[in-house]
């Protein structure tokens, strides 16, 4: 079957089979003209995928089970003690160990799908580093359900990503990404945006306040280890790329449309450049 019709049966983007053919997961005929063809077993594979995803299992996790075998029993143990809140997943993941009912199992996943809060549901949709890079910033706003009148805005936002051509990084930069990256947590990011907005809020007293640290900041973003870091090279390649593709004029509007959070901020943060750019003024 050809890709939009796999696209079909599975609601996958074009982006997130490319992630997976390029894990290894699914291995489609590339035909004369360009076009992969996807077998059935691709199709079954897929959607083995997505289930497991559903129940809150990572990329790794997926690849330790269906390649190195390791027992769901075992997978379970270690899901009980990361993810106690999660308690919904685990009664599903318990019901698939007990008796294999994958069928059943993917019934009552939809029931979970709806709990999906945004960001869950994004980084589903875009799996890998790319999901990785555009939204883990976000995930202090995007940490609620999708409601029907935010529909349109998040899905006109998915179609224009999934259009986006390809966001390359060297292998050096995916693993470095990705150890950054593991590490961090909601608390974790919580606590960056809760700063964030700190600042923003009343940036002449957080400014004065924070003069050392701020010295700090700029003098290590303007050494020599910074610049020649690998989170810089990405950084400046991630920019570039949304310059190129008017992220900024497309993706922030959709994303203020179906987060208030991230509207509030976004209004915050443009009172607070304001009054930035006129200090900056009368300092000349």
């Amino acid at each position: 079957m050809l890709r939009n019709e796999i696209q079909e049966k599975t609601g996958l983007t074009r982006k997130a089979l490319e992630y997976y053919e390029e894990k290894g997961f699914i291995k489609p005929e590339k035909m004369e003209n360009g076009y992969r063809n996807y077998s059935e077993e691709d199709l079954h594979c897929l959607k083995t995928i997505m289930m497991y995803k559903k129940l809150g299992l990572s990329i790794k996790d997926i690849e330790t089970i269906l390649y190195q075998q390791t027992s769901l029993g075992s997978l379970l143990r270690k899901k009980q003690f990361y993810m106690q809140q999660e308690e919904e997943r685990i009664k599903l993941l318990e019901q698939l160990v007990k008796d294999n009912n994958t069928a059943e199992v993917m019934k009552q996943v939809s029931y979970l799908t709806q709990q999906e809060t945004i960001y869950e549901k994004l980084t589903g949709i875009f799996p890998g580093y790319f999901g990785q890079l555009l939204f883990s910033s976000y995930q202090p706003f995007f940490n609620k359900p999708l409601k029907q009148e935010q529909e349109d805005a998040f899905y006109r936002l998915v179609e224009y990503l999934d259009a986006l051509p390809s966001f390359k990084l060297s292998k050096k930069e995916q693993d470095y990404l990705e150890e950054v990256t593991a590490s961090m947590d909601y608390s974790m990011l919580k606590e960056i945006q809760t700063s964030k907005m700190n600042a923003i809020q009343d940036y002449t007293t957080w400014n004065k306040k924070h003069q050392e640290e701020i010295k700090q900041y700029e003098t290590f973003k303007n050494s020599e280890e910074y610049q020649t870091s690998l989170i810089k090279q990405i950084q400046e390649k991630l920019k570039k790329y949304m310059i190129e593709h008017k992220y900024y004029e497309i993706a922030i509007p959709l994303i203020r449309s179906f987060s208030k959070a991230y509207d509030d901020y976004y209004e915050q943060l443009q009172k607070a450049n304001e009054h930035y750019l006129n200090h900056l003024s009368l300092k000349k």
